[in-house]
């Protein structure tokens, strides 16, 4: 995707992008008693940033993320597995969940859903933000995969298939008869 030319869009897509993961949060919290959990808060926050990428470009919000999303969905996969683990170690049934009261502002219940939540939250929002990225980059003139992500995801005799506007077009000089 190519970055918008909007003065306008990219004022309100950055103000936007923090209110999106604001309520993607306040969805991941309430969602153990009510409708909303991790899943549907890493959608939220994963429409923010395909929201970014069409205000600001994929480049540029890749370097906002400053991480592979595919290892953002790798430390949530872990997390929710260790949640899920945890009671065998403690002889209890998978999944058990332990539930902790916290006296602050009243009394706050934390337990070992919200743990299990907030890695299926960085699951969805890691595997989402990859997928967008792979597929909005050819947009942008750019290859699916960045440079430096050759090495991580590709096979060391493979090449690119696609050819970038930018390499295409001629040189300068090439233009002039």
């Amino acid at each position: 995707m190519k970055a918008g030319q909007s003065y306008i869009f990219r004022a309100v897509g950055a103000v936007l992008f923090f209110l999106i993961n604001v309520f993607a949060i306040y969805l991941l919290l309430r969602g153990h008693n009510l409708p909303g959990g991790g899943f549907i808060g890493g959608l939220g926050s994963a429409l923010s940033l395909i929201m970014l990428s069409l205000a600001f470009g994929v480049e540029r919000t890749q370097g906002i993320l400053r991480t592979d999303p595919v290892r953002v969905a790798g430390a949530g996969l872990l997390l929710a597995l260790l949640t899920s683990l945890l009671p065998l170690l403690a002889g209890d049934p998978f999944l058990r969940h332990y539930h902790v009261v916290l006296p602050v502002l009243g009394k706050i219940e934390v337990g070992t859903p919200l743990l299990f939540d907030v890695g299926v939250f960085l699951v969805v929002v890691g595997v989402t933000a990859k997928l967008i990225f792979v597929l909005a980059r050819p947009n942008a003139d750019l290859t699916a995969l960045a440079p430096e992500e050759w090495r991580n995801y590709a096979a060391p005799l493979e090449e690119p298939i696609e050819k970038t506007a930018r390499s295409e077009s001629p040189a300068p000089e090439d233009d002039v008869p």
